[in-house]
């Protein structure tokens, strides 16, 4: 095989690859823009309903109820933790060592971020964009370390005018749980050591914003190619904005 043919496959294939990869990208992020709205909170009652028991060892019934009486929580155990740290990271670009593990992952159509500094320099990208509130945000707790905060949030994009576009989202906020703290050292057959330092209990350790209300494509490629994109987005925007 000649050098100018080998090198003409070579390129051939990286440019299918990149033409598959940025197919994937697109569906992530049509359905992000595009697809059918579903509530966080529903899905979380709706899980509660099958396992016919929450923490209190109530039955299914009796669980639904219980999550829907909590409904729009603002004052609720971590509710204003959560929803005053979600805002500082949209509204600021202000990631706080002290109120997300140091393993934090965020999450979006676009993509998947992970670790503090790689969260931080998303955040902080996002300032670009002069971010602000079209409406108070609402935040609803939906698990006993899991919070869905409602967001209107306004950016100045190119091309969309004085009034800019207003994206309405539902970032859905984990913590660490104590017992995962707790058992950071633990390792045995049937049990993994937990990634989160002692100290990270009831720190943020995930953020998911789902455009629109609308959840993610999950699984092969969708995660890897989100993956992907947020490491070059981090590197590319860590050398152009300063």
């Amino acid at each position: 095989m000649s050098t100018a043919h080998a090198t003409s496959t070579i390129t051939g294939a990286l440019l299918r690859t990149l033409v598959g990869l940025s197919v994937v990208e697109a569906c992530s992020i049509g359905q992000g823009v595009f697809g059918s709205p579903v509530s966080a909170a529903e899905e979380a009652r709706d899980a509660e309903a099958r396992r016919g028991d929450d923490a209190s060892g109530h039955d299914a019934t009796t669980s639904t109820k219980s999550w829907k009486s909590n409904a729009t929580c603002q004052t609720c155990s971590h509710a204003p933790f959560v929803l005053k740290q979600v805002e500082r990271m949209y509204l600021n670009g202000r990631v706080d060592s002290n109120a997300v593990s140091s393993s934090i992952v965020f999450e979006d159509p676009a993509a998947l971020v992970e670790g503090i500094d790689e969260v931080r320099e998303a955040f902080r990208a996002v300032q670009a964009f002069t971010p602000t509130k079209n409406e108070t945000s609402t935040i609803e707790r939906i698990g006993d370390d899991k919070y869905v905060v409602q967001t209107a949030m306004r950016y100045n994009l190119p091309l969309t005018g004085p009034e800019g576009l207003t994206m309405r989202s539902e970032v859905v906020v984990c913590l660490v749980p104590k017992d995962d703290g707790d058992k950071k050292t633990e390792t045995n057959a049937h049990t993994d050591p937990s990634p989160y330092d002692t100290l990270d209990a009831g720190k943020i350790c995930r953020i998911e914003e789902r455009w629109n209300h609308v959840r993610l494509l999950e699984g092969f490629p969708f995660d890897l190619v989100r993956r992907g994109t947020g490491l070059v987005s981090f590197a590319a925007t860590k050398a152009a904005i300063s």
